[in-house]
């Protein structure tokens, strides 16, 4: 059965997010996100912040994942933002 769809929507915060942070694991094959259970069993988070606070909040996470993983982890900062589309609610269609 497939489980419902649950939408959490709060107002947002920030007026306009133009860098995030993203913590990657790296090892000999490449670079990949790391993830954690944030929301509890069953759940499998990316580990990306929009602001400092956030990004402050997983470095301790981001280190357990190194000691228990034994794989390196970066903290990277991505700074340009393209928009790629838009999606609108009224009709769920995309604007390119």
């Amino acid at each position: 059965m497939k489980e419902p769809l649950i939408v959490h929507a709060p107002p947002n915060k920030q007026l306009r997010i133009d860098e995030v942070y993203l913590f990657i694991s790296v090892d000999e094959t490449g670079e990949g996100v790391c993830a954690a259970r944030l929301m509890g069993a069953g759940s499998l988070v990316p580990l990306i912040a929009a602001d400092v606070t956030r990004m402050e909040q997983l470095i301790p996470i981001a280190r357990n994942i190194a000691k228990a993983t034994g794989k390196q982890v970066k903290l990277i900062k991505l700074s340009q933002r393209s928009e790629l589309m838009t999606f609108q609610p009224d009709d769920g269609g995309a604007m390119q």
